[in-house]
């Protein structure tokens, strides 16, 4: 796919396409790797008989290798669209199309079936209403979203799934493992115990691992394994699955395995024991631990204003910033409430209006 990283590089582009650009769209697409933002280009021909407008694929608008990917808070890729789109507007006198400049949104209508869509009631967006029974018909699906978030927020609902694993040393936390329940971490059997004898009622319990721990847990992993790879079988995929499955090759103890990516769970397992191994045999040798974060009454309040803490003022802000962010959902009262909670189980720390997340606070969001 042709990178538009410039309005250079759209402008060769464009050069390329014959007949009078009317019309540059700029339109989400998305699959499991992430989203993308496309351009198109609408040219009228230059001849007088015709007056079907052609529409050319141009390329996904990506910013140059080396540039941050957010620019003051804001996603750097649709910034960069309308910028060129801007500039396409001085050059061509053309119309520039962007109906979900501040969201990834996928049911926008194209430019020619604008008369489909209808305008949501809450950001005025253009999108194309669904027939699901379950979504409202008046407001985008971003919008349904926020406003399911909004109501999460307002009613302080439970926010205790998921469980984050470290490996820790002088302060230093590297994230190693993320799941929703505790039982799917390929260790979880293995330190079942030693996760119940350190469990607390409190908000936040942190399991520690240390070096006789995972010098344990390797010894139960690595036997395991060994089992596993007793009764190994090389894959074998007929030519009609090929295109749906791949393999990987791994190495354990100077051999060599060859594993299927899908539909095979002892090549699945074996690929997970070999992991959680070498992060063990890691741990041993550069003498870290493991910390394993639990929750227990934390709220979507409380998630949503770490996260605003860590991930858009980068970790530290002021209390009236956090009461200006939530002005339309919460009262002063209640984000200053739970400033004070986060600061009592020790997730952000309070200096006057200043307001940090600490270590703890980034580790459980």
């Amino acid at each position: 796919m042709h990178n538009i990283t410039t309005f250079e590089v759209l402008e060769h582009t464009i050069k390329q396409i014959s007949g009078q650009p009317t019309v540059l769209e700029a339109l989400w697409d998305g699959d499991s790797q992430g989203w993308y933002l496309l351009f198109y280009l609408y040219t009228k021909p230059s001849h007088a008989f015709s007056k079907q407008a052609t529409r050319h694929f141009l390329g996904e608008v990506s910013v140059s290798e080396g540039m941050g990917q957010f620019t003051n808070e804001q996603w750097a890729v649709p910034e960069l669209a309308k910028q060129l789109g801007e500039k396409a507007i001085e050059k061509y006198n053309l119309t520039f199309y962007f109906p979900s400049p501040k969201d990834a949104d996928n049911n926008c209508p194209k430019w020619t079936d604008r008369h489909l869509a209808i305008q949501c009631t809450d950001c005025n967006k253009l999108f194309i209403p669904t027939n699901s029974p379950y979504l409202p018909k008046d407001i985008c699906f971003h919008c349904h979203l926020a406003q399911e978030q909004n109501e999460k927020i307002k009613k302080a609902a439970p926010c205790d799934d998921g469980i984050a694993m470290y490996l820790l040393k002088n302060n230093e936390y590297e994230n190693i493992g993320y799941s929703t329940h505790f039982k799917d971490f390929t260790i979880a059997p293995f330190i079942a115990e030693k996760v119940k004898d350190q469990l607390t009622d409190t908000e936040i319990s942190i399991i520690t691992l240390n070096k006789q721990d995972i010098v344990a847990l390797k010894e139960k992993l690595e036997n395991v394994l060994a089992q596993k790879l007793a009764k190994y079988e090389k894959p074998k995929i007929d030519e009609q699955m090929k295109r749906l499955i791949s393999t990987c090759k791994v190495k354990y103890k100077e051999q060599e395995y060859e594993l299927m990516d899908k539909f095979n769970n002892d090549h699945a397992e074996i690929a997970n024991l070999i992991a959680n191994i070498a992060t063990a045999s890691k741990a041993i040798a550069a003498d870290l631990i493991y910390q394993i974060f639990f929750k227990k009454g934390i709220t979507y309040r409380d998630d949503t204003v770490l996260r605003f803490v860590h991930y858009v003022c980068k970790g530290i802000t002021s209390r009236l910033a956090i009461i200006n962010r939530y002005a339309s959902v919460l009262t002063e009262n209640d984000v200053l409430d739970t400033i004070k909670k986060l600061e009592r189980i020790r997730c952000l720390t309070v200096n006057g209006e200043e307001v940090c997340i600490t270590s703890i606070g980034r580790c459980i969001i």
